[in-house]
């Protein structure tokens, strides 16, 4: 049977959605912080699910998603629970700003990256700690699941893609990596116990999950997990993570109706709710995928067939950085890959190591469906 579930001061009982904040603390100026959230819980039994997003402040795309696919999600008729947390780093959106975007990657409170700080702290702690700690003593190790959404930046727009991290074969690897700079935290405390079945285990679930979200594109990435960060903090816990992109330039488009499609994938797949799931007629699955910067700066011109799922071959152009007086070409951006672009920028000021395109190597098939 369903039950009601406390967060803070808020009860929710099965069939009904609420919203609310968790409290933090106060700013200098004892302006409050406080996250917002959302709970749908479920009139049946199932999953406990977190949708979350804006860990990154300049990655914002995630919250309008998670938003327009929660109003497509009925308490009456879901099994399980829901918890929505669009704006996980508020401060992080509220201010700063640079070439790449709107928004900030840091809380400017105290300049932490929020993914480097998990399972977060609350004595002798930074804000950014704190807020951590509230997100996952309230919410997040409470779940079974979650999907860590981020997007393109404001500099650029992105298919949805799913990068499901698997920890290494050898065990002795499972766990490296470590916290934001200034905080002081020892990252190799984590509470689960690792032995090679529970991580085959948790391997197949992120590899089904990353399949079931239904993007064209998966990164797999088989790599030692870093227990300061969001997704491997899970991991090490118990919750099955998911970390996957969509949408970005700070841009209403087509690619966030794909990632509302997505999300209610996941949401079907954990049968939580009914319906068959939205997919492209093919995905596939690759162990390489180009993350492209530019070398110097000036003004980004792209090339003018350079779309987003456009497949290109290596040294294919992509588009030409020049001096905006001069118009001299200083950097000319070509594909390392054969492969598809997944991400492009779409900003023309660009400083050294602005990000050019995001690109599946389609060298580097592992798996592949067709959907049709």
């Amino acid at each position: 049977m369903a039950e009601s579930i406390q967060i803070g001061n808020a009860t929710i009982k099965p069939g009904e959605r609420a919203f609310g904040y968790l409290s933090v603390g106060t700013l200098a100026a004892r302006t409050e912080v406080r996250i917002p959230y959302q709970v749908i819980n479920g009139a049946g039994d199932g999953p406990t699910l977190c949708l979350e997003s804006t860990l990154h402040g300049w990655e914002p795309m995630g919250a309008e998603i998670i938003r327009r696919a929660s109003l497509q999600i009925d308490p009456q008729e879901l099994n399980g629970t829901i918890f929505c947390l669009p704006l996980a780093n508020p401060l992080s959106v509220e201010f700063g700003g640079t070439i790449e975007s709107s928004g900030m990657r840091v809380n400017p409170a105290d300049v932490l990256d929020m993914n480097r700080v998990w399972p977060g702290a609350k004595v002798n702690a930074w804000l950014t700690e704190q807020m951590a700690y509230a997100l996952w003593n309230e919410v997040i190790k409470h779940c079974d699941y979650i999907i860590d959404m981020h997007d393109g930046t404001g500099a650029c727009d992105e298919l949805p893609v799913a990068f499901p991290q698997v920890f290494p074969s050898d065990p002795d690897l499972a766990i490296a990596g470590g916290v934001a700079d200034g905080i002081g935290a020892d990252a190799s405390d984590v509470g689960g116990v690792l032995t090679p079945e529970a991580m085959a285990k948790m391997n197949e679930q992120i590899r089904d999950l990353a399949i079931a979200f239904g993007s064209s594109v998966i990164w797999l990435r088989e790599r030692p997990m870093n227990p300061a960060m969001l997704s491997g903090q899970c991991a090490l816990n118990g919750i099955v993570p998911l970390v996957v992109e969509a949408g970005g330039a700070c841009t209403i488009d087509f690619t966030v109706d794909e990632g509302v499609d997505c999300l209610l994938n996941v949401v079907k797949y954990l049968e939580m709710i009914e319906g068959e799931p939205v997919l492209p007629e093919r995905q596939i699955m690759v162990d390489n995928y180009v993350v492209y910067r530019s070398l110097t700066g000036g003004f980004y011109i792209q090339e003018l067939e350079v779309q987003l799922g456009l497949e290109v071959t290596k040294g294919q152009v992509l588009g030409r950085v020049v001096d905006p007086v001069t118009s001299e070409v200083v950097e000319t951006c070509t594909s390392p890959v054969n492969g598809i672009v997944i991400s492009r920028r779409v900003r023309m000021p660009i400083n050294p190591g602005g990000y050019i395109a995001h690109i599946a190597d389609t060298d580097a098939v592992i798996w592949e469906r067709d959907n049709r």
